[in-house]
C-alpha cells in the first residue's frame, strides 16, 4: 500500500509536469515570448528545483518523509494555480512583454523551490525501506509514475486545449489535491533507523566518491537530452511542419505519450521482474537512446517520429532506474541521503542545461538539437560502460 501511495503522489506531479512541458511552447508563442525566453523559464526553474531537491533530501530524516511529501504537494498545487493565473493575464493582454516574462519566471521558480520536496521524500522513503538486491525494482515501482504521467499528461493536454491553452494546467489542481489528501490520510509515517538518521545528519560534509558521481552524471545526461528534445519538438512542428500552436501541443503530446508507453512496458515487463541486471540494462539502454535521438534528427514523417519516440521510451525506462540503483548501491550508508538527493535532482539538472542548449542549436538548424542529443548519449554510453567494467570504490 505504501508503494501505491508514493506512486500516486509522484503520478500527480508527473502528469502536471508533462502537461506543462506540452503546452509551454504553445503558450509562449501565443503571448509573444521567444524560444530563448521559454528555454530560460524551463532552465531557471529547474535550477531552483535541483538546489531545492538536494536541500530537502538532507533534512528528510529530521523533517519526516510524510511531512516533506505533503509540503511538496501543497507547494505544487498552490504554485500551479498562481502560475496558470499569470498566464491568463498574459493571454488577456493585461501583462505583456518583459514584465510578463519576469513575473512568470519568478512564480515558476518559487513553485519549484517548494515542489522539489516531493521526489527526494518519495525516493528516500523507498531507498530506506528496500534491500539492495531489489533496489532497482523498488525505485522503478515509484519512478514509473513519471512514465505513466507522460502517458496520461499529453493526451489530457491535447483533449483540454480545445477549451483553451490554460485548461490543462488548471485541471492538474484536482490531481495534486487528491494526492495530498491521500498522503495525509493513508501514508504511514516512516522514521529512519537511528544509525541512518545519524549518517544523514552528517552527510552534508561527507564527499561522494567519483565512481558514484559518474552514474549521477549519467542520470543527469539522460534528462539533458530529453529536455533538448522537448524544448525543440513543438517549435520544430510549428516552424517546419506548419502546425498551429494547438496542433503542435497535440502532436508533441502524442509523441511523448508513445515514449512513455514504451517506457512503462520496459519498466513493468523487465526492470521490476529482475529479468536483467541493472548493469546489463544500462549497457543496452544508452546506445538505444543515442539511436533514437539520431532517428528523430533525420525523420521526415510523423510515423518515423513515433518509432523513434518508442525507442526513446524503452531506453529511458531501462536506463534511469538502473543508473539510480547502481549509484545508491555503490555508496556507503553515510552518503545515502546525499546520493538520493542528487539522483532526484537529476531531472531538474537536465532541464537547467538542456533548454538553453537546445535553443542555441535550434537557431543554427532546426534538426541540430536532436542530433546533438544523440552525440551526447554516445559519449555517456562509452563512459558508463567503462565505469561498469572497471573496479569501483565506495
Amino acid at each position: 500500500m505504501t508503494y501505491v501511495i508514493l506512486f500516486c503522489a509522484l503520478l500527480a506531479t508527473a502528469v502536471g509536469q508533462s502537461v506543462f512541458l506540452t503546452v509551454l511552447p504553445s503558450l509562449g508563442r501565443e503571448v509573444g515570448l521567444s524560444e530563448l525566453q521559454v528555454a530560460i523559464m524551463m532552465s531557471s526553474s529547474a535550477l531552483v528545483f535541483a538546489v531545492g531537491a538536494n536541500g530537502w533530501s538532507r533534512v528528510s530524516a529530521h523533517f519526516g518523509y510524510k511531512r516533506l511529501l505533503m509540503t511538496g504537494l501543497a507547494g505544487y498545487t498552490l504554485g500551479t494555480f498562481i502560475f496558470a493565473s499569470l498566464w491568463w493575464l498574459g493571454l488577456a493582454g493585461m501583462l505583456t512583454g518583459t514584465a510578463l516574462f519576469i513575473i512568470l519566471l519568478i512564480a515558476r521558480s518559487l513553485q519549484s523551490s517548494i515542489m522539489s520536496a516531493t521526489p527526494p521524500s518519495a525516493v528516500g522513503y523507498v531507498v530506506a525501506m528496500s534491500q539492495q538486491s531489489h533496489r532497482a525494482a523498488a525505485i522503478s515501482k515509484v519512478t514509473s509514475a513519471n512514465n505513466l504521467g507522460q502517458v496520461l499528461g499529453p493526451p489530457l493536454a491535447g483533449l483540454l486545449v480545445v477549451f483553451g491553452l490554460l485548461a490543462p494546467l488548471y485541471s492538474i489542481l484536482i490531481l495534486t489535491i487528491f494526492a495530498w489528501l491521500l498522503v495525509w490520510y493513508k501514508l504511514p509515517a516512516f522514521e529512519a533507523p537511528p544509525s541512518a538518521a545519524h549518517s544523514r545528519g552528517g552527510s552534508a560534509t561527507t564527499p561522494v566518491a567519483t565512481s558514484t558521481k559518474v552514474f549521477i552524471i549519467g542520470c543527469a545526461s539522460l534528462f539533458v537530452c530529453m529536455a533538448m528534445m522537448q524544448q525543440s519538438l513543438s517549435f520544430f512542428l510549428m516552424d517546419d511542419n506548419g502546425a498551429t500552436t494547438v496542433e503542435a501541443a497535440q502532436l508533441t503530446g502524442a509523441a511523448m505519450m508513445v515514449s512513455a508507453v514504451f517506457s512503462l512496458i520496459i519498466q513493468f515487463g523487465v526492470v521490476q521482474r529482475h529479468l536483467l541486471r541493472p548493469e546489463t540494462l544500462i549497457c543496452l539502454a544508452l546506445p538505444l537512446l543515442s539511436a533514437a535521438y539520431f532517428l528523430i534528427s533525420v525523420h521526415q514523417t510523423i510515423i518515423v517520429l513515433y518509432i523513434a519516440m518508442g525507442l526513446l521510451g524503452l531506453g529511458m525506462g531501462a536506463a534511469y532506474p538502473s543508473l539510480a540503483a547502481i549509484a545508491t548501491m555503490r555508496c556507503l550508508p553515510e552518503r545515502q541521503s546525499r546520493v538520493t538527493g542528487m539522483i532526484t535532482a537529476t531531472p531538474a539538472m537536465g532541464y537547467i542545461i538542456g533548454p538553453p542548449l537546445s535553443a542555441l542549436f535550434y537557431h543554427i538548424n532546426h534538426r541540430l538539437p536532436f542530433a546533438v542529443a544523440g552525440g551526447i548519449m554516445v559519449l555517456v554510453a562509452l563512459l558508463q560502460i567503462y565505469k561498469l567494467t572497471a573496479r569501483h570504490s565506495p
